[in-house]
């Protein structure tokens, strides 16, 4: 598996909306080490969240891989991605706690999944 937890390699997304095809990432590579943490930021429709829902195959990159723990996901079945994301936590930019549930159980939620 190596040191390497999250590498995203020439990552190019594209939108075709009537005829007319809109570059959101040209070419993006990002290699984030175990242990680390990495923030994205940057402008208002700038392609953070493309390139986090590119990362985690919400959405499909038109063009580069995407590697997880060692893991190429841009290869997978759609049955191999469902069981590789029960090992790869995601938090969502307007993930809401659970009113039904206490902390533990929200934090605990995903487990269950």
């Amino acid at each position: 598996m190596g040191s390497i937890m999250i590498e995203l390699k020439n990552i190019t997304k594209e939108f075709r909306h009537k005829g007319k095809i809109t570059t959101a990432l040209s070419n993006v590579s990002i290699t984030v080490p175990k242990g680390k943490i990495m923030g994205i930021i940057g402008e208002s429709g700038a392609g953070k969240s493309t390139l986090i829902r590119c990362a985690n195959l919400l959405e499909r990159p038109t063009k580069g891989e995407v590697i997880i723990n060692g893991e190429r996901l841009t290869q997978m079945s759609p049955s191999e991605l469902t069981q590789a994301r029960r090992n790869i936590g995601m938090i969502f930019q307007h993930f809401n706690l659970l009113t039904s549930r206490t902390v533990f159980d929200n934090v605990a939620f995903p487990l269950e999944l």
